[in-house]
């Protein structure tokens, strides 16, 4: 890869490879304190608390194994891992940005949620909210597990974006 000023080439052949040179032997040069500086960064970002609520999980593989009933395994997930996965199936739908994810717990079980949308100006509210629904409830049931549907989802658009004003014309009166 050779290194261009844009400039035309009045740079003497030696300066060239000098500068070749060079690149190579920062680019190899190991940087002392690297581990040290990492280490350090690691340690203050686990050093930073977020709550969290656990969310009960459970993944049917009931039936029976060799004449034994088999129950579900089941497992807890942390709210924040839910929405986000709520999050990102919502961001999908066309015309609309989450704005809020909130989700109802009886306990550690999940029962549903609320999705909070931004819409674009011309979007479909109707056809959105029904998506933002389906998406939330679908992500519900990949990531706890359980049966949800677009019933225990409730969708609110709160604002529609304007279009865009830099076409208007604003000529004076």
């Amino acid at each position: 890869m050779e290194m261009t000023s844009g400039q035309p080439d009045s740079t003497p052949p030696q300066t060239d490879s000098t500068l070749r040179r060079a690149a190579s032997v920062l680019r190899d040069a190991p940087v002392h304190g690297w581990v040290d500086i990492s280490a350090a960064a690691l340690s203050r970002v686990r050093a930073v608390g977020v709550r969290t609520w656990p969310l009960d999980a459970r993944y049917p593989d009931e039936g029976v194994v060799e004449g034994v009933d088999v129950d579900a395994d089941t497992l807890r997930v942390s709210d924040v891992v839910v929405r986000i996965a709520v999050r990102s199936a919502v961001a999908e739908v066309a015309g609309t940005e989450p704005a809020d994810i909130s989700l109802y717990t009886e306990g550690h079980r999940c029962t549903g949620g609320l999705v909070t949308v931004i819409a674009a100006y011309g979007t479909d509210l109707q056809e959105a909210g029904d998506l933002v629904a389906s998406r939330a409830a679908a992500a519900l049931t990949d990531v706890l597990g359980l049966p949800y549907s677009a019933d225990d989802i409730g969708v609110v658009i709160a604002e529609i974006d304007a279009p865009d004003q830099a076409t208007a014309s604003t000529s004076p009166s």
